[in-house]
């Protein structure tokens, strides 16, 4: 089906995607049938791997690993087009054929799969299949996204009850880490349940007369000088916002013309350091009427982090969290004023346990000074011989003694508490090529498995669960050359 263009002369753009969705559905192809290869040939080398469903899978995992290096992407999104697109062969032939013919791109495709899966009659889902390979043809995701959504509900109602349900009972939180020191905190939640939340933080945080504390991670900025009128904004007007986060006070009240930004003082502790004129300024305020110059976004943010820190539970104990980081003393000290004669300056970054993260100096700095903080001092590790296939006879060296537990042989087969956090600082992540599960959430493996390899830090490295499989299952192996793990 041929659809009409506003503008003839757009027609090579058009072109150029349909090639483009061809091509995508071509590597789609090329990967079923590589997966498909892989376990065919195992079948014949390894037939006893294969009579169970778990070695099946664990030979299927051992393709995607093979496929995601070919393709330079991460095994978990190799795996997931792998299963779309074999679905998609099998239950959706009509729109495979459309999105093989660069009719309709992949994102789409993706969006059909996604509500047959829904969908348990196959009669619904041929009928999808028919009506879906229609609507693609005239219609962009974001549209056909939610047609999919109302035939999936009108087709099967109560299994759309049932699914809410199971929904429900899938609640989460996790993180999805950004760049430059900020991350985002995702929550799923119950719908109404994420409505509510959503609606009290707004209106909490409009309230000209309510107090939000500052994210502890933020500096709090100066916005003004403290003098006989009481607190005045950078910009010179008194408040300096009014209730919504918008400029006012002035003439030119309800609008932003000729309105400037508060200009925010110099990056220093609120406690200010000796000789400068910090007596004279004063932090910002944590409520409108005083002149938070905070946005509604800001004020949003620092609630949320406000009320999930300062949680109770309901026997009335707080709640508590640990961050792991790697600093180095000097940066430590630098521009603290704890140390004479050492100079100001933001200092080198601090480092995440799994390295991935760089966090500023100076917002380290300030969370030490935090009384709302309690802080454990652990000294890192030196950097770790060159050969780890097994343990060095060589006594320690007098640097590297005050971290002994990676220097320790320890009788058992398991892992050490002490060891294990040694372990995670050293390693950072996941040692497999390419995998980035951080070192906390992976297994503790031997190299040389016990008890012909010792439980030294030199023989144990960090595994996330599916590559300790692997491992195990002879499709990892470890490289007799391996680098070290970087130091911190």
């Amino acid at each position: 089906m041929q659809v009409a263009l506003t503008d003839p002369n757009a027609e090579p753009l058009r072109e150029s995607q349909r090639q483009l969705n061809r091509g995508q559905a071509e590597q789609l192809r090329l990967l079923v049938d590589y997966v498909e290869s892989f376990l065919r040939d195992t079948a014949v080398i390894e037939p006893e791997l294969m009579r169970s469903a778990r070695g099946h899978a664990t030979a299927e995992s051992a393709a995607i690993m093979n496929a995601a290096e070919a393709l330079g992407a991460s095994e978990g999104h190799v795996y997931t087009q792998y299963q779309q697109a074999c679905f998609a062969r099998h239950h959706l032939p009509r729109v495979w054929g459309a999105v093989r013919a660069g009719d309709v791109p992949v994102r789409s495709l993706v969006r059909v799969i996604s509500a047959a899966e829904r969908l348990v009659a196959p009669v619904h889902r041929e009928r999808l299949d028919a009506e879906a390979a229609t609507y693609a043809l005239t219609h962009r995701p974001a549209r056909l996204n939610a047609w999919l959504n109302r035939f999936v509900a009108r087709m099967e109602p109560d299994q759309h009850v049932q699914r809410c349900r199971r929904s429900h009972a899938e609640r989460r939180v996790w993180l999805e880490h950004l760049e430059d020191g900020v991350s985002i905190l995702h929550a799923m939640l119950p719908t109404l349940t994420a409505e509510a939340i959503k609606n009290r933080l707004v209106d909490v945080a409009r309230s000209p007369r309510q107090d939000v504390p500052y994210d502890p991670c933020v500096e709090r900025p100066v916005v003004g000088r403290v003098g006989a009128g009481g607190m005045t904004s950078a910009a010179g007007a008194p408040g300096g916002f009014d209730w919504l986060g918008l400029p006012g006070g002035g003439p030119d009240a309800g609008s932003d013309a000729g309105w400037e930004a508060p200009k925010l003082g110099p990056a220093e502790d609120p406690v200010g350091v000796a000789g400068d004129d910090s007596s004279e300024r004063a932090a910002a305020p944590t409520n409108r009427e005083a002149g938070d110059p905070r946005t509604q976004a800001q004020r949003e943010a620092d609630l949320v982090s406000h009320w999930l820190l300062a949680g109770q539970s309901e026997s009335g104990t707080p709640i508590n969290a640990h961050v792991g980081i790697l600093i180095e003393p000097e940066t430590l000290l630098s521009g603290s004023g704890w140390a004479a004669g050492t100079p100001r300056g933001a200092g080198q970054p601090a480092l995440s346990g799994n390295r991935r993260h760089a966090y500023p100096a100076e917002m380290i700095r300030r969370i030490i000074l935090s009384e709302e903080h309690q802080i454990t001092w652990t000294p890192a590790p030196a950097p770790v011989p060159a050969a780890r296939s097994a343990p060095s006879d060589a006594a320690p060296a007098p640097h590297v003694a005050a971290f002994e537990p990676l220097m320790r042989v320890y009788e058992s087969r398991f892992v050490p508490k002490l060891l294990r956090r040694a372990i995670e600082f050293r390693d950072g992540t996941c040692q497999a090529p390419g995998c980035m599960v951080a070192a906390e959430h992976c297994d503790i493996d031997h190299q040389i498995p016990w008890p012909h390899g010792q439980t030294t830090a030199a023989n144990l490295w960090a595994l996330c669960r599916k590559h300790h499989r692997l491992k195990t299952a002879g499709f990892l192996d470890v490289p007799a050359d391996r680098p070290p793990p970087a130091s911190p």
